[in-house]
């Protein structure tokens, strides 16, 4: 699986960091996971096309991880002379369904190639095999892990401290986490570094990126410190644009 890393923020603004969003693509398949406002320009910017997009893959309503999604379909509908022939799946949980009859279908009315979906376990969308877990941030969010090709990425999208995200992670290639702050600035529902690397450690995962980072003025080099006082594997800070090939 190739990885790209549109955006390691978070709803706070930075020219540094955009709101949550990451690309993924294997056997010629594209997924987003997490669509927060800018996504569309990243994909632009990395060399993507939202045309190519075959899923999106929410991890909870909160508009910092799905505010794109709106203008996404919309450029699929209004670009000139683009017509989208396959279906976009829009995959997320529970309340998703209500949320986009509410907000999305009076701008756009009903659309076929649109398919909505609410996730409960696992779901299959190939080449992708999508599993999930109940996280600890608001009463619908979910983490994700995805596996494709042999290999395993975990998602936590916001998450507090919680077994789920060890069970889900186990032995994954690469884990990626709410890494919200350090220990000092600890957030309820919200991982801060030091649970970043002790759920790693847990799960005996190969990598850990940190991500979802808010600013602060305690160095990013903190976080990664932080993390490898109990993971001892590799732990990487996520930057915008950033590729990982898994």
């Amino acid at each position: 699986m190739k990885l790209i890393v549109l955006g390691s923020g978070t709803c706070v603004p930075s020219l540094k960091r955009n709101a949550p969003g990451y690309f993924l693509e294997s056997e010629g398949m594209r997924i987003l996971v997490d669509c927060g406002s800018g996504t569309l320009l990243q994909l632009e910017r990395a060399g993507k096309s939202y045309k190519d997009i075959d899923a999106v893959f929410v991890t909870h309503l909160h508009p910092d991880h799905f505010a794109d999604l709106m203008p996404l379909i919309h450029a699929l509908l209004a670009t000139p002379k683009f017509k989208r022939e396959k279906k976009l799946l829009i995959a997320g949980p529970a309340g998703l369904k209500e949320y986009y009859q509410n907000a999305f279908t009076p701008i756009f009315g009903r659309r076929e190639l649109i398919e909505i979906a609410e996730i409960q376990g696992e779901i299959e969308f190939e080449p992708f095999s999508i599993s999930s877990a109940k996280t600890i941030h608001s009463p619908e969010s979910l983490a994700y892990r995805i596996e494709s090709g042999g290999t395993s990425i975990v998602f936590t999208g916001d998450a507090d401290y919680d077994e789920r995200l060890i069970a889900l992670s186990n032995n994954a290639d690469l884990l990626i986490t709410d890494c919200s702050f350090t220990h000092s600035l600890k957030m309820k529902g919200h991982l801060s570094a030091g649970e970043c690397g002790l759920i790693a450690n847990k799960a005996g995962v190969k990598r850990l990126l940190l991500s979802h980072i808010y600013p602060s003025d305690i160095p990013d080099s903190e976080r990664v410190r932080e993390a490898g006082e109990v993971f001892d594997g590799e732990v990487v800070l996520a930057e915008d644009l950033m590729e990982m090939v898994i």
